[in-house]
């Protein structure tokens, strides 16, 4: 379910943008999705995934665990994978 639900939400994300590379690692209940660019930037960053009573969840250091497949959520992501 996990890998769907995260494979679902990054289509979704990044169908319309370019400059993106990215690899996704997937553990038990875990994903992990690392960044290589985010647009045309060279990066190394990590985001993790799991879902949480079905609904897919990203946790942030800041946030903690949010469930991002709500529009409202989905600027957590945002705000994290474009932050220095």
């Amino acid at each position: 379910m996990i890998k769907e639900k995260t494979q679902i939400f990054l289509k979704f994300l990044f169908e319309d943008l370019e400059n993106f590379s990215y690899s996704i690692d997937f553990e038990e209940n875990y994903s992990y999705i690392n960044f290589t660019e985010i647009l045309g930037v060279k990066c190394s960053k990590e985001m993790t995934f799991k879902v949480i009573d079905n609904k897919l969840q990203y946790h942030s250091i800041t946030y903690g665990w949010k469930a991002i497949e709500t529009k409202s959520n989905a600027k957590y992501f945002w705000i994290d994978l474009l932050s220095e």
